[in-house]
C-alpha cells in the first residue's frame, strides 16, 4: 500500500476503508447519536402548540451542538476499526466499542479542547480558524492510540500535521463540499413564514430525519478520514506501520 501522505491517497484509502466497513461503522455512529436525537424526536411528538414549537426548536439546537462533541466518541471507537482494517484484519462492532469506550474520557477531553480552540480561532478570523482545525485534525485519534493526555494530544497533533496542513485542508474542504451536495440533493425542508404551527412541526420532523441520516453518514466518514490521516502521518514521519499501531491495542 502506498502510504505517502496526500489528499488523493488519504481520501482514496479512507473511502475504501469506510465502504468495506460501511454497515458496522454506520451502526456504531448511530448508537452514539441515538439518545440525543430521540430526545429531539420526543419534543417534536408533543402537541403542536406555539410553546411546544419553541421548546422543540431549542432542543433541536442543543442536540445539533451536542452532535459536534459526539464526533469525538465516534472517532475514538472507529479508530480501532480503521487501524485493524489497514492491518488487514476486520474488527467487530463489539471490539470497536470496547476499545473506544475504554478511551472514552481522554477522547472527550481532547474533543472539547480541540473544539473550543478551533471555535475560538474562527471567532478571531477565518484563516486562523482553518489553521487550528488542520493542526488539531488528528488530536482525538492521538488520544485514543497514544494516550499521552489531553494537552499532550493537542501538541502531538500539531507535530504530526506540521508540513501537511494544506493537504488536510483539502481533505476537510472536499468532505464539506460532498456533504453540501448531499444536503442540496436531499433538499432541506424550510418552513414558510406564514405556515401554521402544525405545519412547522411536520417540517421540523422531516428536517430531523434528514439531519440524523446525514450526521451518521458523515460523522462516520470524517472519523475514518481522520484515523487514516493519522496512520499515514505516523508512517511518513516515523516509519510506524499499521501492524505496529494495531499491536498497541493488544
Amino acid at each position: 500500500m502506498n502510504m505517502t501522505f496526500g489528499v488523493g491517497n488519504v481520501m482514496g484509502t479512507g473511502f475504501r476503508v469506510w465502504f468495506r466497513n460501511l454497515i458496522p461503522f454506520l451502526l456504531i455512529t448511530a448508537i452514539f447519536y441515538a439518545l440525543p436525537w430521540l430526545w429531539a424526536a420526543s419534543a417534536l411528538n408533543a402537541e403542536p402548540t406555539p410553546e411546544n414549537l419553541r421548546h422543540a426548536s431549542i432542543v433541536f439546537g442543543v442536540v445539533s451542538l451536542l452532535s459536534v462533541f459526539l464526533n469525538a466518541f465516534v472517532t475514538a471507537v472507529l479508530s480501532y476499526g480503521v487501524v485493524m482494517e489497514l492491518h488487514g484484519q476486520r474488527a467487530s462492532i463489539g471490539a470497536c466499542l470496547a476499545t473506544g469506550l475504554s478511551r472514552f474520557l481522554p477522547a472527550l477531553g481532547v474533543g472539547i479542547l480541540a473544539g473550543l480552540a478551533t471555535a475560538g480561532a474562527f471567532l478571531l478570523v477565518i484563516v486562523p480558524g482553518f489553521i487550528v482545525l488542520c493542526m488539531l485534525y488528528v488530536a482525538t485519534t492521538v488520544s485514543v492510540i497514544e494516550r499521552p493526555g489531553a494537552m499532550a494530544s493537542l501538541r502531538r497533533s500539531r507535530e504530526l500535521t506540521r508540513g501537511h496542513k494544506m493537504e488536510i485542508f483539502g481533505i476537510v474542504v472536499l468532505i464539506f463540499v460532498l456533504e453540501l451536495v448531499v444536503s442540496l440533493v436531499l433538499g432541506g425542508v424550510v418552513t414558510s413564514p406564514g405556515a401554521t404551527t402544525e405545519a412547522a412541526f411536520v417540517t421540523m420532523r422531516h428536517q430531523l430525519y434528514l439531519t440524523v441520516g446525514q450526521q451518521v453518514v458523515f460523522g462516520s466518514l470524517n472519523a475514518v478520514m481522520a484515523s487514516v490521516a493519522y496512520v499515514f502521518l505516523r508512517f511518513e514521519k516515523e516509519g510506524t506501520s499499521a501492524a505496529e499501531l494495531a499491536a498497541i491495542f493488544d
